[in-house]
């Protein structure tokens, strides 16, 4: 179901067996109504209510008068009720039409009537009806909306072709809807086209005066309306059974700069579904990238070989056992016999990564160029003779191994291409806006979160104060930045590891979670070392491992997840938190490599999940390799959040020192931010950074670096709803040219280079653009993007800021929370002020463009007043 396309649209129409409640709810949840389709007068199934056959959709045309089937879409719609949806979208009503002349047609419209006031009481009159024209002026007071099919075109399914409409047939049909817009019908026209036909013939329907739904004639793929979507998705297969999403390297390795183009990892486990029809409307591109033989059936192949052409390719690593495939993507295979030592001829300069030097050649695929191919990589065999391992056509790339991923030994992975340069000069993705989960108000976010170990542990401090103790005062009382705070049941509990102290523990947690700035976590009740064996993914020997499964809990000896989660929740909400607060995260622990039951549980707690991924980079080794993806799915809306950037026992040699090894945090804070900013400052730590002065020390290093530098500080749990809505987020085009962008938590679009700044007059919904533009703040749920600087544009708007505001408008409401002094720059704002609530007024320093304010830290609710045109 692409939800994510969804949400560009007040109202949607789903087949009601192909969405999940999970699905249905998220639907709701962000005020999308949802009608369910029904047909009212066929069904696929021939039941006693059937009378005769429709042959061109093989369907059975249904008595309307029947008792049983009038009971039988009563029945159904008191279900779809149930379940959720909003309305129904009432399908098949002129069936009744087709049925020989000795049907009572009088009888069939009667009790077409009655099932739709019916189906009206039960849905409140949200009905959309599918033409029934003779009954219109019947049904005017039981349903809202009309749809009509083939005002300029029609689809036969028989042959599967698209015709144009007579302009008798468009008149007749003109009519019949002026008709239903006097009865107070609200009139959609669904017409078919090919894809690169929709855009024009939307318009020719806006023209006529009604909303416009273009698409195929099998309704499978994305129509265009007034708006266009963008299509984001890049479809990724893989198979579960060779190996898991997890560990694949498409996702380790390439999914990072995917996901900072703007698009959005669509990954398809060919062991559990089927692949998709490819959707131009939905779809950007295909990347197929494997390291196994076993990955390349016939059933992958026959796919990648049929969407040739439809969208962008991407070949990597081992090649498919396909010469249509190869030779499309610009090679051939190479039939003589070839010679090592193979020695690299030819990289396009623009594709070089960051090896300096190409990886060991060893077994090279034996290829030539094709015609109309351009070479991307060519190396030479002893004799000279020249092959291709990379390559680019009009279909898409193809790049072989060893030329991707280069690994060495104490040196850690390099890019030996550009991830980049592959995804858009060679794949040919287009530039986008693109939705940013690094940044806020212009500024680079901060988030700090604490794992639960160490909490117990003795400090080397005066006093032998517990660490978490040392924390609590020397870093979450001293800066009284939004925290993220979490404990493990087991280690302070009365019945835990350490029951003689659990009350002064349990005293320590309390005072924590009561603190304002800080929001409450689980890090589970044991400490689970393995998700990845709980989730069945690996298998590992409780004798291989140095400290077993878990916390060695007396008298727990096999982890069950619904203690470690739920449970764990329920004591902390029940024992620690504050009566204002809940849990509201839960912090993987271990490998934090959870599966869908442990997802589904913390989903079902109602808390948000983060940790795992893999960013440690560092200046050693400063590659791209080293940086995660924002999230990995799993199955019914289940996603993983990675923490953004890894914790001090990565940088510390497991804790075994030096201690003031996470100072060099900052060389990833560096990293991530040029020449791409990829992730948010994140200062991630467990209590033990307590128990040492060079730990506390290297906190109190990062926590200043950061503070020396804009920055936006934001709790976790912000965050992470802001990363796991990038993959619920759309882009779209008007038919005016206009960018649209639908997200509920994402309040940053990134510009590409090529792009200009937003008119900010001529946009809706969005707060400004930084003064580099390259930032785009975006203030509603549904924000209007507009490039035409034609028309003045000297409105007031802002620049950065490091607050999150809840409320924005130029002359009107504004509010936001500060945690520490507000900073807040506009542009155009020199006769600009803020006036809080109470009446107090704030005024700006101005120079040149530029208007900086400075407003207290704490609860801000007030005014912008801008009285006079800004100048």
């Amino acid at each position: 179901m692409p939800l994510a396309e969804m949400t560009s649209y007040s109202r949607v129409v789903v087949q009601p067996q192909s969405i999940t409640q999970h699905e249905l709810n998220w639907l709701k949840e962000r005020n999308i109504s949802v009608f369910a389709y029904l047909s009212v007068g066929e069904s696929f199934t021939e039941n006693e209510s059937s009378v005769a056959k429709n042959p061109h959709w093989n369907s059975h045309i249904a008595d309307l008068t029947a008792e049983h089937w009038q009971q039988h879409l009563q029945k159904q719609a008191h279900e779809l009720q149930q379940r959720g949806f909003n309305g129904l979208f009432l399908d098949t009503l002129d069936s009744y039409q087709l049925l020989k002349p000795n049907y009572d047609k009088a009888a069939q419209q009667v009790g077409l009537v009655n099932i739709i006031k019916g189906l009206s009481s039960t849905f409140n009159k949200h009905l959309i009806l599918n033409r029934g024209f003779e009954l219109l002026p019947q049904l005017n007071d039981y349903a809202s909306d009309l749809v009509a099919e083939g005002l300029f075109s029609h689809f036969n399914p028989v042959d599967n072709s698209y015709k144009l409409t007579t302009e008798n047939d468009q008149a007749w049909l003109n009519e019949k809807l002026h008709k239903a817009q006097s009865l107070g019908f609200n009139v959609q026209v669904i017409d078919y086209a090919k894809p690169q036909q929709r855009l024009a013939m939307a318009k020719q329907i806006i023209a006529q005066g009604y909303a416009p739904w273009v698409t195929d004639g099998h309704l499978q793929t994305w129509g265009t309306s007034n708006i266009q979507p963008v299509p984001r998705r890049i479809l990724i297969p893989y198979n579960s059974n060779v190996k898991p999403l997890i560990y694949t390297t498409v996702h380790l390795k390439l999914a990072t700069m995917i996901e900072y183009l703007g698009y959005i990892p669509d990954y398809i486990d060919m062991a559990n579904t089927p692949l998709p029809k490819v959707d131009t409307s939905l779809h950007a591109g295909i990347i197929s990238w494997t390291t196994s033989d076993q990955f390349y059936n016939a059933q992958v192949i026959e796919w990648l070989e049929s969407n040739l052409g439809v969208v962008p390719q991407l070949v990597l690593g081992e090649l498919p056992p396909s010469n249509k495939l190869l030779e499309s993507l610009g090679v051939e295979p190479f039939n003589l016999p070839s010679n090592g030592p193979y020695k690299l001829a030819a990289m396009a300069s623009w594709l070089k990564g960051e090896s300096t030097t190409a990886p060991a050649i060893v077994k090279p695929y034996l290829l030539t160029l094709a015609e109309n191919a351009q070479s991307l990589i060519s190396i030479h065999a002893e004799d000279g003779t020249p092959l291709t391992q990379g390559s680019k056509t009009k279909y898409g790339a193809l790049i072989a191994a060893p030329w991707l991923i280069d690994t060495l030994p104490m040196e850690g992975s390099n890019w030996v291409v550009d991830p980049k340069a592959v995804l858009t000069k060679a794949m040919g993705l287009a530039p986008i806006l693109a939705p940013d989960t690094t940044t806020l108000s212009g500024r680079r976010m901060l988030t700090l979160h604490i794992d639960g170990d160490g909490f117990t542990s003795i400090a080397h401090f005066a006093g032998k104060p517990y660490a978490a103790e040392v924390v609590r005062d020397e870093v979450i009382k001293k800066y009284k930045l939004p925290l993220t705070s979490s404990i493990i049941q087991a280690d302070i509990e009365p019945n835990g590891l350490h029951g003689a102290d659990s009350p002064k523990l349990e005293k320590i947690a309390k005072e924590i979670f009561a603190l304002p700035y800080v929001e409450v976590a689980s890090h589970t009740y044991s400490h689970p070392y393995f998700w990845t064996a709980l989730s069945g993914r690996k298998e590992i020997n409780k004798d291989d491992t140095d400290y077993g499964f878990h916390l060695n809990v007396p008298g727990y000896d096999a982890i069950d997840l619904n203690k470690e989660i739920t449970g764990s929740i329920n004591y902390i909400n029940e024992r620690l938190a504050p009566k204002n607060k809940k849990t509201v995260m839960m912090l993987w622990s271990g490998d934090a490599t959870p599966g869908p039951k442990a997802l589904e549980l913390a989903r079902d707690a109602g808390v948000i999940n983060v940790n795992g991924g893999n960013t440690d980079v560092n200046a050693d080794n400063p590659s791209l390799s080293h940086i995660s993806p924002i999230g990995r799915p799993e199955r019914d809306l289940l996603y993983q959040i990675y923490a953004p950037i890894l914790n001090e026992n990565v940088y510390t040699n497991l804790w075994h020192g030096p201690y003031y090894g996470f100072k060099r945090l900052v060389e990833t804070f560096e990293i991530t931010e040029k020449p791409y900013r990829l992730k948010p400052y994140t200062i991630y730590f467990h209590f033990y950074s307590g128990e040492v002065p060079a730990g506390l020390d290297a906190l109190h290093y990062n926590i200043d670096y950061v503070l020396a530098r804009e920055n936006t500080p934001v709790h976790l749990s912000q965050y992470a709803r802001i990363a796991k809505d990038f993959y619920f987020s759309a882009l779209a085009k008007n038919t005016r040219g206009e960018w649209l962008f639908s997200s509920k938590y994402i309040k940053t679009l990134r510009l590409p280079v090529i792009f200009d700044v937003p008119n900010m007059t001529n946009s809706h919904g969005i707060l400004g653009v930084t003064a580099q533009g390259n930032y785009i703040h975006v203030g509603d749920e549904i924000a209007t993007i507009n490039f035409d600087h034609t028309t003045p544009d000297n409105q007031p708007y802002l620049l950065s800021a490091n607050v999150a505001f809840s409320n924005w408008q130029v002359n009107g409401p504004v509010s936001f929370k500060a945690w520490i002094e507000a900073k807040i720059e506009l542009k155009n704002a020199r006769s600009c002020h803020f006036i809080s609530h109470m009446g107090k007024r704030f005024s700006g320093k101005t120079f040149g463009n530029t208007t900086q304010f400075s407003l207290p830290a704490g609860e801000f609710y007030g005014y912008l007043n801008c009285a006079r045109r800004a100048q």
